[in-house]
């Protein structure tokens, strides 16, 4: 096999398609090229071609990563299916996941933390919290450690609820029912209750 032609992309100046035997095979960056000692004429065998192909395939993988993770943080689960979405092999997601997780660019644990501080100062009840980061596929043993650690208590989140509720409703009924369904215990709010009713 030889490279047949190398050319400029028309809508990317800063890529090149790879042609061999005439026929387009994949593209490739200047420092791509440069590192690969990518150029016209040059004949490659079947070890060198694979080696090409991994290797860019595993170059664009990353570069989706990186992008993918530079608009906000994400979870393993997160990088993962956006991955998958892209179809690239399983190896190669299996390696970046596992060289981002080394380099702190993902931490599962690191965005627990984060997010149950965000959710709890907009009065998410830890059920809610614990469901949603389930979702997002952190490990329940981390999700029920940050929580015990960052929101032990919900108490003073139920009655800061109630305080705000009761500006607007003088309807207990309703207001322990909505406290409920957003996935405060039942024996909670009634401590709360008792005790604001203790206050005043």
């Amino acid at each position: 096999m030889y490279i047949t032609m190398i050319e400029k992309q028309k809508k990317n100046n800063k890529r090149f398609n790879i042609y061999i035997d005439n026929k387009y095979v994949f593209s490739a960056s200047y420092e791509e090229l440069n590192f690969l000692d990518l150029k016209e004429g040059k004949e490659i065998d079947d070890e060198h071609y694979n080696y090409y192909l991994n290797y860019l395939l595993k170059r664009k993988a990353e570069n989706t990563a990186v992008q993918f993770l530079s608009y906000k943080m994400r979870t393993e689960k997160e990088l993962q299916e956006k991955l998958k979405s892209k179809d690239f092999p399983d190896d190669i997601i299996n390696d970046i996941i596992f060289k981002f997780k080394e380099l702190k660019y993902i931490d599962d644990r690191y965005y627990a933390e984060l997010y149950i501080e965000e959710k709890k100062e907009q009065l998410h009840s830890k059920y809610r919290i614990f469901s949603e980061l389930k979702v997002k596929g952190i490990d329940t043993i981390i999700i029920s450690d940050v929580l015990e650690d960052k929101y032990p208590d919900e108490l003073e989140i139920i009655k800061r609820i109630l305080y705000k509720k009761r500006k607007t409703s003088k309807d207990i009924v309703k207001i322990k029912a909505y406290l409920y369904r957003n996935g405060f215990k039942i024996d909670d709010i009634n401590k709360a209750l008792k005790l604001e009713e203790l206050k005043s």
